[in-house]
């Protein structure tokens, strides 16, 4: 047990002012416990930093996540009283309850003909975002100006040119104003009052999304089969139109949050070392296809599903910046008594300890802890080094039981290979084909990162989203260069 500084409420404290820099601190505090418990008031939480129990804990079905799901539905997500009546009060007849029949859908985004499509989709828009940007330095509110292009980007990607978003100009802003609110949705009272901006945020896009739904676009030949295979769940639950289009804001929200933060830091960490650029232009020339088009334009084309095999130091510096910029808690509840153990985690003489996690207490794993782990990733685990994760297979064995940004195990994200794609691709054609730099003339520097206890990916602090400037132009020689992503299937369009 670590015990507070200030009886009883001293963790608590911690928590709130100290946010994500407490949980760092703890892990730097107490580097030889594996597993502590953490008193809370009257209660306590379970803090897990051994990158071995860990993984353990995330096999384990008794440490649930789906009792949190339940009680953010309501206040963070807005689900109304039909989806609530589903979520706490499963069939009683043993059949499936209705959220574990929501993982069913995520099957089409594994690797596959229905995520070949969905990443065809997305990576043509990269390339029309990249492709109007001209000869000339551009200066621009650079987070703001990548934000609004990647949403754009991915939510078409998934919704179709009827992408609720398209609709109206202002919802963009409306999306993140709720992103944005998230934690005073879930914890002020009377949030009408105390969290108007991210309340109104999420009424504007759930007004969007009923008429979407409405009007049938789920149905469309664009749309993806996730959403179309979401929607078809839900009717089969016999659910009002309404409350799927509410259902679907969660998915337009995650299929940005975190993936759009970290193509930020993943351009900018790149962009601040010249060298960096150097060498990963070099390998990027190695994988890249050129040829003319009809018109004798010039066209430079990424294949992504060569990226993991042939080049190393693109996706270990997409693996760093992920490292760097994850903060996930991995909350859990325990629902049943658990034992957990790990053979690599007990006493001097190797024998394994057996630790007893009681029922209806919370567990958290927090990265800030397992990512900054001085004996896992080295004495100079708080500086970014792009050639980190290209390292020697038992090396490699260590860092993936301490790199957890997707989670794991049942909730092991569906959408990390979406992800991958659009993000690797859009920075292999920036690193190639166009220069970022500050409006002076200088590299770029890392701004300021928040604090914040509900996003699983850090982003810059709300001052540096709206006034960070930089310029960006093509890089002379490749100005009259047209971009094409092929995805895994070989194809540009959809």
């Amino acid at each position: 047990m670590v015990n507070p500084r200030i009886p009883i409420i001293g963790h608590l404290i911690g928590m709130i002012f100290g946010k994500q820099d407490f949980y760092y601190q703890l892990g730097q505090q107490n580097p030889d416990l594996p597993i502590f418990t953490l008193p809370l008031g009257l209660g306590k939480m379970y803090i897990i930093t051994s990158p071995a129990l860990v993984q353990a804990a995330m096999r384990k079905k008794t440490l649930s996540f789906e009792p949190l799901t339940v009680a953010f539905a309501e206040r963070m997500v807005g689900f109304g009283p039909n989806i609530v009546d589903l979520m706490h009060n499963p069939p009683k007849d043993g059949s499936m309850k209705w959220l574990d029949t929501q993982h069913k859908p995520y099957d089409m985004l594994a690797p596959g003909a229905a995520l070949n499509d969905m990443n065809a989709r997305v990576l043509n828009s990269v390339a029309d975002i990249l492709n109007a940007v001209g000869p000339e330095f551009e200066t621009k509110h650079f987070y703001l100006w990548l934000r609004k292009a990647f949403t754009h980007a991915t939510t078409s990607a998934l919704f179709g040119a009827h992408n609720p978003l398209t609709e109206d100009p202002k919802l963009n802003d409306s999306l993140w104003d709720y992103e944005g609110g998230q934690a005073d949705l879930l914890m002020k009272p009377f949030p009408s009052i105390t969290a108007q901006k991210p309340l109104n945020g999420r009424k504007a896009i759930q007004k969007a999304l009923r008429a979407y739904m409405r009007a049938g676009h789920y149905e469309d030949s664009d749309v993806s089969m996730v959403i179309k295979d979401r929607v078809a769940v839900n009717k089969k639950w016999g659910l009002p139109m309404d409350d799927i289009a509410d259902h679907e804001l969660g998915m337009l929200f995650v299929s940005i949050t975190n993936a759009i933060p970290t193509l930020f830091w993943v351009i900018f960490y790149v962009f601040r070392d010249s060298q960096l650029v150097a060498d990963l232009q070099k390998e990027l020339l190695e994988c890249l296809e050129e040829k003319k088009d009809s018109n004798g334009q010039r066209e430079c084309i990424f294949s992504v599903s060569k990226f993991s095999a042939e080049c190393p130091l693109l996706v270990s510096t997409y693996q760093e910046v992920m490292r760097m910029t994850n903060r996930q808690l991995g909350t859990r509840t325990v629902i049943e008594d658990t034992l957990l153990s790990h053979s690599s985690v007990g006493d001097a003489d190797g024998t394994p300890t057996t630790y007893l996690l009681k029922k209806g207490t919370h567990i958290q794993m927090p990265t800030i802890i397992t990512a900054y782990a001085p004996e896992t990733w080295g004495k100079d685990v708080d500086s970014f080094n792009p050639r980190r994760f290209i390292t020697t297979r038992e090396q490699e064995r260590l860092q993936n039981r301490a790199f957890n940004p997707f989670g794991g195990g049942k909730h092991l994200c569906p959408g990390r290979h979406f992800a991958y794609a659009e993000i690797l691709g859009a920075v292999a054609a920036l690193v190639l084909g166009f220069e970022i730099e500050t409006p002076e003339g200088g590299k770029v520097n890392i701004p300021p990162m928040g604090n914040s206890l509900v996003e699983a990916v850090a982003k810059p602090l709300p001052e540096a989203q709206q006034t960070l400037l930089a310029n960006i132009r093509r890089r002379p020689g490749w100005e009259g260069v047209k971009w094409r992503f092929v995805a895994g299937n070989g194809k540009t369009e959809a």
